[in-house]
């Protein structure tokens, strides 16, 4: 397996500001997992901030270990983070919000948010986010499905799946890494010094789930109702039809708009 160390594009933040995030990048071409790499990384002296991109990955995965198909075309990322709390449920709902404003910047489209850790494009899933918290670390995933052939996706998701190119934009892997590095690294630095509040907000703003019927599924818990707001700790909280008030950190949610299944 090759690797080389680079670093991302300059981007336009202040130029005192040190970057933590992407400081060190180390890239490989076709991997298993590139969570399991910087897992292995952290415990033997990696740095903060140090990212692993791959061009292709076999045995890449989402949340309750989902599958999740990895082909050339996407962006494929793992950031190595040291947060107070590792185990908080707002630090993928940040990742989240500067994976997203790096995507639209580079691309020029409109990706969304959906709650908990789906990044979203006219509808059709196009990237998410997965924690593994490794305490002093947590292990951030990042996958963007910049322009994947379809062909190249299990058959079974094809129908909800999109790209940043089959939704009009801009796709180019280098310019969306960089731009998703920066933004991450802002949104992180936001966090560590005390505005996550500010960066929920900005949350919030990117969120298609709010205000919105729902059915979430939590372990065996089903819950219907509307989904309000998240709150200052991350957990979403869904009105029901008696008025009462349920607050879930995790779960899978269907906007009762969509077709079921998604």
């Amino acid at each position: 397996m090759r690797r080389a160390v680079s670093r991302p594009a300059p981007g336009s933040r202040d130029p005192l500001v040190r970057a933590r995030v992407g400081a060190t990048l180390l890239r490989v071409d076709r991997i298993g997992s590139t969570n399991d790499l910087l897992r292995a990384l952290s415990a033997g002296g990696a740095l903060e901030g140090t990212v692993v991109v791959a061009r292709e990955q076999t045995a890449g995965r989402g949340r309750l270990g989902r599958v999740w198909a990895s082909p050339p075309g996407g962006l494929w990322l793992s950031v190595l983070l040291r947060p107070d709390d590792p185990t908080d449920p707002r630090l993928g709902l940040v990742v989240a919000v500067g994976v997203a404003e790096g995507a639209r910047r580079a691309s020029g489209v409109s990706v969304v948010l959906k709650w908990p850790n789906d990044l979203m494009l006219n509808g059709r899933k196009v990237g998410g986010i997965l924690v593994e918290s490794l305490p002093p670390w947590a292990v951030v995933g990042i996958g963007l499905n910049v322009d994947v052939d379809p062909a190249r996706l299990p058959a079974r998701v094809r129908p909800y799946a999109g790209s940043l190119a089959a939704g009009g934009g801009r796709a180019a892997v280098e310019r969306t890494l960089a731009a998703v590095v920066q933004h991450v690294d802002e949104v992180y630095a936001a966090y560590r010094c005390g505005a996550a509040g500010a960066v929920l907000s900005r949350w919030r703003d990117l969120c298609v789930t709010l205000g919105r019927p729902v059915v979430v599924r939590a372990g065996a818990r089903t819950i219907e109702g509307v989904a309000e707001t998240v709150d200052a700790q991350g957990a979403l909280l869904v009105r029901r039809s008696d008025g009462s008030v349920t607050r879930l950190l995790g779960g899978d949610v269907t906007v009762l708009s969509e077709q079921r299944g998604r």
